[in-house]
């Protein structure tokens, strides 16, 4: 089957009255389909494109407190189910704001409506407009984060994507910004942190981890950081590593 995408109209309507329809976000029955007809007085309120892709089913809450516990592998259940989507398609408000909707609005329910009082930035998990939202939504930042991190030239393919959602300070500091959209920056960072992590696992502390990006924050302000090669990468990592006296200087 061919995925379907939300029309423009659709989309800004959600957005623009998503605090008012709280109670439909909270509603146990589906209520999107209906909503839009009545509103827009228009039975088309979605068109189907013609990229490929087979629903998938998220594994939701288990009860555990920490609720990141099923990221990684819903992420590979995502990116697998839409390899075929593009970066430039993956970055089109219309599928995702259509899948959070409707295909996995039980996940998403489950996911993030499962507190008594929702703000109004849990609910823009439901969209997504710009490379912060991306990250951010729901559905998208599943896709992301394996199309990110998916390297099929290693033994294990989704190795750095387990790496990535193995601790969400990670993924929130190389992520939330234009940076982390450079899948080979990336994923020669991330590399770096395996690399380093069993000689000297200070670095993976989350307030480390805090520290370090924000120092690829900061020298990202001036520097090319996507320019530099694997081995200046690394290096540059390490400069960060011996600068917050994580690892020893070289004499």
């Amino acid at each position: 089957m061919n995925i379907q995408y939300m029309n423009s109209n659709a989309v800004t309507h959600l957005r623009q009255n998503m605090m008012g329809n709280l109670k439909c976000y909270q509603s146990e029955e589906s209520w999107v389909e209906s909503y839009l007809k009545d509103k827009l007085e228009s039975k088309t309120w979605f068109q189907e494109s013609r990229i490929p892709y087979v629903p998938v089913k998220l594994i939701t809450s288990d009860g555990s407190k920490n609720e990141y516990t099923h990221d990684a592998e819903n992420s590979k259940r995502i990116y697998e189910s839409l390899k075929s989507l593009t970066p430039a398609q993956a970055t089109d408000p219309r599928i995702w704001t259509y899948l959070t909707h409707t295909v996995y609005y039980e996940y998403m329910k489950d996911r993030w409506l499962n507190k008594e009082e929702i703000a109004s930035g849990t609910l823009m998990r439901f969209f997504a407009t710009n490379n912060r939202e991306l990250i951010r939504n729901g559905i998208a930042r599943l896709w992301w984060y394996g199309y990110l991190t998916y390297d099929e030239s290693r033994e294990q393919p989704y190795e750095l994507t387990d790496f990535l959602l193995s601790n969400q300070n990670i993924a929130q500091g190389l992520l939330e910004r234009n940076i982390g959209n450079n899948k080979d920056w990336l994923n020669t960072i991330l590399s770096c942190f395996l690399k380093y992590k069993d000689d000297y696992p200070e670095i993976i502390k989350s307030d480390n981890i805090k520290k370090i990006n924000k120092y690829i924050n900061y020298f990202g302000g001036v520097s090319i950081l996507d320019l530099l090669s694997t081995t200046e990468t690394e290096q540059f990592f390490l400069d960060i590593l011996q600068r917050m006296d994580l690892i020893p200087t070289p004499a």
